[in-house]
């Protein structure tokens, strides 16, 4: 009772709670209504700033839009956002969305987590990294000629009046919290006095009981009337209990004496009333409470009876009423709480009889027994168990001398009881098993008490028979063996079963050669073998030509025929050593073994192709199949399964067939190695673009007559984690017809365009160009992702950027690739023709080109001064340029002789080692203010003797040349 008292809260706990409640839910919905009043004035504060920041945007934009100033207007936004501390600023721009393909491009600034602002971009939500929009509005950008140019959004969030909110909340806070304390104090001040204060003491006074509960000291009394008479009247009522509780201390003491003496539950039965009184036991037997079985209403333990048993004992209580008997003595079953039947043994007597012989009153006992009663039922079982049991049971001694076995026993061995009596269990021993298995089955006896197996014994007719064996060791109290169990069943049906089984599992029903399964296997054990013996395995996968089409035209029942009689044939013409298996339907596998060499294979298909095309009757039908074989050996140059080689064969069918079926084909290991390498070749430089290993480095471009720097050419490197840097010759030729190649290609023109902007914030400004592969090139968005990409880069002018493509690769379709040169110039974006001279262009095809340059292969360049053929070319190509009002650029400069000769033959610009190597990023800028001209170029060239015919060739092709442009000329003024 004490426990249970000092786990309830006090009443100055709940007198406290409840005033705190009345106090701060009135202060708290003030706060509310003051918090909501706010709120509201600041946001319509907040609203007439966005509408006053809208409107001065609107005009200040206007003129940026006009003129494509992105740089500007983002700058101006930016600022906007930043002073008004507003979610996110996004500008609609409908004239750069005219140039970038889309309606409208978007720009703007959003505001994060970190209250930093982020550029925006189309597509991007504004939600996802900040605050939820409170509100947004927005207005069209007008020019002077009232045309729309697009639109400014402003988007609001809370955040600029949270903070404001928070203080007022705080101030809100603390002025309730000092006034509920206020009003606190002095409220519980006073009920503490009055009113706590005397009921502590009350509570005190009876806290101090004795074993039974009742308290041990008187309650004081007070001062006030009223707690007074509550003090006395407490005082008279315990006074009473403690009289009460000592005579029902005394009855409890006789009715204790009894239900110890008899430890079984007591009933006291008065005939006259018909109340039953029973004692605590009976919850335990019966699971009801006490209170509910001796009521009110009171329970009669008769009505739990099974009405089986109900006939019995109500007979006995008759008799025992008439005093036929002297006690009534009866085993019932009685129901309890939850439904289970117990056994239990009902004994009373009657204690009390009126004047004329009849019963007043009755005092019996039940004892429950049902814990004996499922003893005696598991000793029957067990006997009906050892007796009846389809398996056979024999109980030894520890000298393992039988002596017991039960029916089975004799139904499985055919010997009796009296035959093995005193016998040993090896009696029964076939001769199957060795020393050596007893000597491990009495071993495991020994130190697990326990051993199961499979083993074969002799029945006493001398059939041998396989049985499953378990025996058991049955150990005394000092853990010493006192008698052994063997339990067994014959397993005849289940071998013959797992027989038929293993048959199903390994071979095919049809033709009953190995299945798949079993050709794994087989396969596998040929593999070791071949290896251990430095031997060669050939698989051999066949597929029936034709076969489809003898089911269709005579039935399921002549293909089977026909798949039974090729299955035969192929098995006789195989060796003993080698395995023919039916994968599935008309597929077989033939594992050849013991093979030499490779050259061993050939000379024995011709067997397996006879067998599988000569004709087959089935059912008068005369039927003819072919066969296509797709061939594969082990071992090879590398590790391979047996799966893998299976799958080599397959794919060595199939090309079979596609090469026109009844054939056969070998596959070949190297060509697949060689696919596997290209394809991690491409994936590794799918994963150096990832992780930024690409760099480009920059060769200078220049007018050999007046130094002038005309560009660089960017050309791509690969900083390999383990081979070190590799060049374009290394990577770009797999990649040529493979989407790589547009990822790669996007990135060399984003990252140029990028270095361009960087060179130019440091006052160098130039041209850059960029090789473009024709796989690339012809896409269908090139022209689309180029006009975006330019306009990421504003302060980048389209002249700066020069597009190079080979010349083999624009003659594969001209028509094509002139139409994009035109779109790009009409950008302002150069084309040149890289390699030219290596292809085998027209002039009609050099016509159709509109590209500005031309750019000489340097292998007609390096040779230039010791081979008439190289200088002969290089004349025609600078002719053809000049001709066609192309510029013309030799490539692989590399000695001042060449320079000199170029500029004789009227080529003025080259690159070159002559000039430079390719020069990474960072130290472009210290070259340009290094670079000088060399004044010997200017010097004319020493010609050896034997290219003087060439030379003379050259100055009448340039009169004709001259004579010719002048007659255009005059007839272009006519």
């Amino acid at each position: 009772m004490n426990r249970s008292t000092d786990s309830k809260p006090s009443l100055f706990t709940h007198l406290i709670l409840v005033v705190c409640l009345i106090v701060i839910g009135t202060f708290t919905l003030s706060a509310l209504i003051t918090y909501n009043n706010q709120r509201d004035e600041l946001v319509a504060d907040l609203e007439g700033s966005a509408q006053e920041s809208l409107l001065r945007l609107t005009s200040t934009l206007a003129p940026y839009l006009s003129s494509y100033s992105i740089n500007e207007y983002e700058k101006l936004i930016y600022a906007e956002a930043k002073l008004k501390k507003f979610h996110a600023v996004v500008i609609e721009d409908y004239k750069m969305g005219d140039i970038v393909g889309e309606s409208a491009y978007m720009t703007g600034y959003v505001r994060t987590e970190d209250k930093q602002f982020h550029p925006y971009h189309q597509g991007m939500p504004l939600n996802d990294n900040a605050e939820a929009s409170l509100f947004s509005v927005s207005a069209p950008i007008l020019s002077k000629q009232n045309e729309n140019l697009g639109k400014v959004t402003l988007h609001v969030s809370d955040d600029v009046i949270q903070d404001e909110l928070n203080h007022q909340l705080m101030h809100t806070t603390l002025t309730s919290i000092t006034i509920a304390i206020l009003l606190l104090s002095v409220l519980l001040y006073f009920a503490k006095r009055l009113l706590i204060r005397p009921i502590k003491q009350i509570a005190q006074a009876i806290a101090t009981q004795d074993a039974s509960g009742i308290p041990l000291s008187h309650i004081p009394h007070f001062g006030h009337h009223e707690l007074s008479s509550l003090s006395q009247t407490m005082n008279n009522m315990l006074d009473v209990i403690r009289c009460s509780h000592d005579s029902l201390q005394l009855e409890h003491s006789r009715l204790q004496n009894v239900i110890d003496g008899t430890r079984t539950g007591t009933w006291e039965w008065n005939i006259q009333t018909g109340h039953i009184e029973y004692n605590g036991a009976w919850q335990e037997i019966l699971g009801w409470d006490i209170a509910l079985l001796n009521g009110p209403p009171n329970q009669d333990w008769k009505t739990f009876i099974h009405a089986e048993d109900r006939i019995n004992s109500d007979a006995l209580m008759e008799k025992l009423f008439d005093k036929e008997i002297e006690y009534y003595d009866c085993e019932v079953r009685l129901q309890n709480r939850t439904g289970v039947w117990i056994n239990a043994l009902g004994r009373a007597n009657v204690v009390e009889w009126d004047k004329n012989g009849h019963p007043l009153k009755i005092l019996g006992t039940h004892q429950d027994i049902t814990a004996h009663k499922k003893n005696e039922d598991k000793l029957r079982l067990a006997a009906k168990v050892f007796t009846h049991t389809r398996e056979g049971i024999i109980i030894a001694d520890s000298q393992s001398r039988i002596i017991e076995v039960n029916d089975a026993f004799t139904r499985i061995t055919g010997y009796s009881i009296d035959e093995v009596r005193g016998e040993k269990p090896s009696i029964l021993h076939s001769g199957h098993q060795d020393a050596e298995f007893y000597k491990k089955m009495w071993h495991s006896l020994t130190d697990k008490g326990h051993w199961s197996g499979e083993l074969w014994n002799r029945r006493k007719n001398g059939e041998i028979y396989p049985e499953l064996l378990t025996i058991s060791c049955v150990f005394d109290e000092n853990n010493k063996p006192m008698n052994y169990v063997a339990v067994f069943s014959d397993i005849t049906s289940y071998k013959e079963h797992e027989h038929e089984l293993k048959q199903i599992a390994h071979f095919d029903t049809l033709t009953e050669l190995p299945n798949r399964f079993l050709l794994g296997d087989r396969l596998k054990s040929a593999m070791k073998h071949a290896k251990r013996n430095g031997q060669y395995v050939a698989i051999i996968f066949l597929d029936l030509d034709g076969f489809k089409s003898v089911n269709d035209t005579h039935g399921h029942e002549v293909g089977d025929i026909l798949l039974q009689e090729i299955a035969k044939r192929m098995q006789r013409s195989m060796r003993d050593s080698d395995t023919i298996a039916r994968i599935g339907g008309d597929e077989f596998v033939a594992v050849l073994t013991g093979l030499n060499s490779p050259e061993d294979c050939p000379p024995l298909l011709p067997r397996l192709v006879a067998a599988t095309s000569e004709p087959v009757n089935a059912n008068g039908n005369l039927v003819q199949v072919s066969a296509s074989f797709g061939i594969t050996l082990f071992p090879q140059a590398e590790d391979v399964d047996a799966d893998t080689l299976l799958r080599q064969a397959d794919y060595a069918m199939y090309q079979a067939k596609l090469n026109g079926k009844r054939r056969s084909h070998f596959f070949d290991a190297e060509l697949e190695h060689a696919l596997k390498s290209q394809n991690e070749h491409l994936r590794s430089i799918g994963y150096g673009l990832a992780k930024a290993e690409f760099f480009l480095c920059y060769q200078p471009k220049i007018n050999f007559r007046t130094g002038e720097i005309i560009g660089l050419e960017a050309l791509i490197r690969w900083q390999h984690p383990t081979q070190g840097i590799l060049m374009p010759n290394d990577f770009i030729p797999s990649i040529e017809n493979h989407r790589l190649i547009i990822d790669v290609g996007d990135w060399v023109l984003e990252t140029s365009l990028h270095q361009l902007t960087e060179w130019q914030k440091k006052g160098f400004i130039t041209q850059v160009s960029v090789n473009i592969a024709p796989h690339q090139l012809l896409q269908p968005d090139f022209m689309d992702k180029l006009i975006v990409l330019l306009a990421r880069f504003p302060h980048i002018s389209p002249k700066q950027l020069q597009l190079e493509i080979l010349e083999t690769s624009a003659l594969e379709d001209i028509t094509a690739v002139s139409e994009i040169i035109k779109r790009c110039q009409s950008m302002g974006v150069s084309f040149a023709i890289d390699d030219f001279g290596t292809g085998y262009a027209s002039l009609t095809y050099l016509k159709q080109l509109p590209a500005e340059t031309l750019k000489i292969d340097q292998s007609f360049v390096h040779d230039m001064l010791n081979n008439t053929d190289n200088l002969a070319i290089l004349e025609g190509i600078i002719t053809l340029a000049n001709t066609f009002g192309r510029k013309v650029l030799a490539e692989g400069v590399e000695k001042r002789e060449q320079i000199q000769l170029l500029l004789w033959l009227g080529c003025e610009l080259g690159q070159g080692y002559g000039i430079s190597r390719p020069i990474h990023a960072d130290k472009v800028l210290s070259w340009v203010n290094e670079w000088k001209l060399d004044p010997t170029w200017h010097q004319s060239p020493e010609i050896k003797d034997e290219l003087h015919p060439l030379i003379d060739s050259v100055i009448n092709n340039r009169a004709r040349i001259e004579r010719m442009q002048s007659y255009l000329t005059k007839k272009n003024r006519r």
